[in-house]
């Protein structure tokens, strides 16, 4: 069973979206694919459009183990909501659905160094999964940056990402950052670049999965 995990630069970059492309991908190439979003705050529309790309019926509970209702970094939300983040809930509700599925994809909650305990971070979540790793970006201005400031943070970790996905947040035209931002952050940081996920007003599950199959390369994802 493999395990990839969708990472984000930031909160609001479309990991999202690109998990549930990747799902609804998967699924129309007769993958059994299960999703997982460990932390959730705030909502859980994400969950729903997760496993509905996935085309699975699991326990919300188990999708979805901690949920909090502040949209917070994880443990100032626990903190303010008077509980306790479980590491072992997660491990648990992971550990059943790995046994389920033949990939399953995680999606993170918001960027890498967001806190969900003290000293548990979301990239932590990766090792702790054991599982590989896709970084999302956006794919506009500012995406140099963040992006190399997110790889660098996993290779201390030595942890070697897939590639990064750059998701478009606008549908204009490509502009000069979004035309240059894949190859100049591939160059700096020897990661490749998946490919530029197209921007979607509405994303059905059958479009995402379309889209992820037309614009990136999930040859280098398996």
């Amino acid at each position: 069973m493999k395990t990839i995990f969708i990472a984000g630069t930031d909160t609001g970059v479309g990991k999202t979206i690109v998990a549930g492309g990747l799902a609804s991908a998967l699924r129309l190439k007769g993958v059994r694919v299960g999703v997982m979003k460990p932390v959730a705050c705030g909502g859980r529309e994400d969950i729903d459009y997760l496993t509905s790309c996935a085309g699975i019926k699991e326990d919300l509970g188990i999708v979805n183990p901690i949920f909090l209702k502040h949209p917070l970094s994880p443990n100032v939300a626990a903190n303010l909501e008077k509980t306790t983040i479980d590491l072992g809930k997660i491990k648990s509700a992971f550990n059943y659905l790995k046994a389920r599925y033949e990939v399953l994809v995680v999606e993170g909650c918001g960027g890498l160094l967001v806190p969900i305990k003290e000293n548990f971070f979301v990239i932590d979540l990766i090792p702790f999964f054991k599982a590989r790793t896709i970084l999302v970006s956006r794919s506009g201005l500012g995406a140099i940056n963040h992006s190399l400031l997110s790889l660098e943070a996993l290779k201390r970790r030595k942890i070697k990402p897939i590639g990064v996905i750059f998701n478009r947040l606008r549908g204009e035209n490509l502009s000069i950052p979004e035309k240059t931002n894949p190859e100049v952050i591939s160059r700096i940081s020897k990661i490749p670049s998946l490919g530029l996920f197209p921007y979607m007003k509405s994303c059905a599950v059958t479009c995402a999965g379309k889209a992820f199959l037309k614009h990136i390369d999930l040859e280098k994802i398996l």
